[in-house]
C-alpha cells in the first residue's frame, strides 16, 4: 500500500520545498503543506512535487533517495573535486 505524501509550501534552504511523507516528524502545520497524493515510492512524490516547485527535494528523514552504488573511479573522482 502507498503512503501519502506532502510538499512544503514554504521554501526553506536555497529555495527547497521538502516532500514528507505522512507521519514524519518535520511534517508542516496543516496549513503549511499540501498534499500530493499516494505514492508507492518517496521518488514518485519528489517526482510530482517538482510539477508545482522545482526545486523540491525528499526529507533526509522520512524520504531519503538511494544512493548510487554504481560509480566508476572517474566519476568517483570527479565528484570529490567537485565538492
Amino acid at each position: 500500500m502507498g503512503h501519502y505524501y506532502y510538499v512544503s509550501k514554504h521554501s526553506g534552504y536555497n529555495d527547497n520545498h521538502v516532500v514528507h511523507a505522512a507521519g514524519c516528524k518535520y511534517l508542516p502545520p496543516l496549513d503549511a503543506r499540501m498534499f500530493l497524493g499516494t505514492f508507492y515510492t518517496a521518488n514518485a512524490a519528489i517526482l510530482q512535487a517538482r510539477k508545482y516547485y522545482a526545486s523540491a527535494l525528499g526529507c533526509e528523514s522520512c524520504c531519503p533517495l538511494p544512493i548510487k552504488k554504481n560509480l566508476n573511479n572517474q566519476n568517483s573522482v570527479a565528484l570529490k573535486h567537485t565538492a
